[in-house]
């Protein structure tokens, strides 16, 4: 009997010894890749010129190679730089901090962003309440969609009326 078994059985221990192998070796080459990306970063941070170091990021770790972007897009108030992440589809948090930074760059853009776009309106509500328009503001908190996590901030604010 065992050794009618006996292939089922060394074949087995040949694929979970194949696979302990194939998962130790991907290990290695993503903590590899990480680390590569993350001397890129430091270049980066320490020579923002670095153009090697801004293309190793960008083909060893493409997300960190997009905030970066979006990072110093904002510090340099680059449009065009921060148009072209809000137009991203790999990272739509990041885009749509783009999108909400856009938007506080230029005052005459609204905000079109999934997650920020009510934030814009939450800002206008809060500072007509300290200004004691009441009204005002609640017009602009009536705009946030009532499946915003924003809704709830915009309810207390309207019922202390932005008092503490």
């Amino acid at each position: 009997m065992l050794t009618s078994n006996l292939g089922y059985i060394i074949s087995a221990l040949v694929l979970l010894a194949l696979g302990a192998g194939g998962y130790a070796i991907n290990d290695v080459m993503a903590s590899q890749r990480l680390k590569v990306s993350n001397a890129a970063y430091q270049a980066l941070l320490k020579d923002a010129n670095n153009t090697a170091a801004l293309e190793t990021l960008k083909a060893k770790n493409p997300k960190l190679y997009a905030m970066y972007t979006f990072e110093t897009a904002l510090a340099k108030g680059d449009i065009e730089v921060l148009t072209q992440v809000s137009l991203s589809k790999d990272n739509p948090i990041l885009a749509d901090l783009a999108t909400y930074q856009l938007s506080q760059l230029d005052a005459n853009k609204s905000p079109k962003g999934e997650l920020l776009s009510g934030m814009v309106l939450l800002q206008e509500g809060y500072e007509l309440l300290k200004e004691k328009k009441v009204e005002e503001a609640r017009l602009k908190f009536a705009q946030i969609e009532t499946n915003s996590p924003l809704k709830q901030i915009a309810k207390n604010l309207e019922h202390y009326q932005g008092l503490k």
